[in-house]
């Protein structure tokens, strides 16, 4: 639907990668992040996780950590005059 680079980055930042991130695990010390996402992705192959998962009518389709990570870099790599935009954009009213 976006026509122009500029809209298809303020849809992404603005709905998108938001909606992709809004149950974010922040820890310290670094090395805990690894052991974390590695727990993350094993009760994911659980199969009586993943059984409850179903009889709960609950959707599974997480993201890795990779990929929150580099959601995340990305939006603090907006140009700022698309933050401006989207912050426009997203302001109420």
């Amino acid at each position: 639907m976006a026509k122009t680079e500029e809209a298809r980055q303020l849809i992404k930042a603005g709905s998108t990668d938001v909606s992709s991130v809004t149950r974010l695990y922040a820890t310290t010390p670094k090395e805990r992040v690894q052991i974390l996402r590695k727990a993350f992705v094993d009760t994911l192959k659980d199969s009586e996780f993943m059984a409850e998962a179903k009889k709960s009518n609950l959707e599974i389709d997480p993201l890795t950590g990779e990929e929150v990570e580099k959601i995340v870099g990305d939006l603090f790599n907006l140009n700022p005059a698309t933050v401006t935009k989207l912050a426009a954009v997203l302001a109420v009213k």
